[in-house]
């Protein structure tokens, strides 16, 4: 198995995690804009046992996006610029994204199928928690050098598939 892919232990669900993204942060004082818009964002995400067999085994799928590199390549190109405006999602963010979905694809099995969320704490999952119950130590937010955008995934036969 790839050094990106993680068999989940236990999936830590909890129904607040959808409003953790209700919580200001710089720039936004009423939390994720996404939030009530997006429809992989709480409250309009699926539910966990609609949108994957939970009878199936889970995976988690990561990115690796190195931000503390990024960070400095970018102040030494625009030095007039805060740590803020270097670490900016803006400019880095859909590259991790895309190695994600990416590496979801690498990873099929042959002969398998694939069903994955990019978001799961908008289906209640703590991420977090549930990532280092499968060995992925993930950094914190104010704390973030790697990047790992994550993904819940689930392969199956079509026999097996519930969709």
């Amino acid at each position: 198995m790839k050094d990106y892919i993680y068999p989940v232990k236990k999936l830590v669900i909890n129904k607040k995690v959808g409003l953790w993204c209700r919580l200001p942060y710089p720039g936004h004082p009423r939390g994720c804009p996404n939030y009530n818009k997006s429809d992989r964002c709480p409250p309009n995400a699926r539910k966990l046992h609609y949108f994957f067999d939970m009878e199936l085994p889970f995976y988690l799928v990561h990115s690796e996006f190195d931000l503390q590199t990024h960070t400095e390549a970018m102040k030494t190109k625009h030095p007039e610029w805060t740590d803020r405006q270097c670490r900016c999602v803006l400019y880095w963010q859909s590259r991790s994204r895309k190695q994600l979905v990416d590496r979801i694809l690498e990873s099929i099995p042959e002969d398998q199928k694939v069903i994955f969320s990019t978001c799961p704490e908008g289906m209640g999952i703590n991420v977090f928690a549930t990532a280092k119950l499968a060995g992925l130590t993930l950094d914190k937010t104010r704390h973030l050098k790697m990047c790992r955008h994550v993904a819940l995934v689930q392969f199956y036969t079509t026999q097996k598939a519930k969709i």
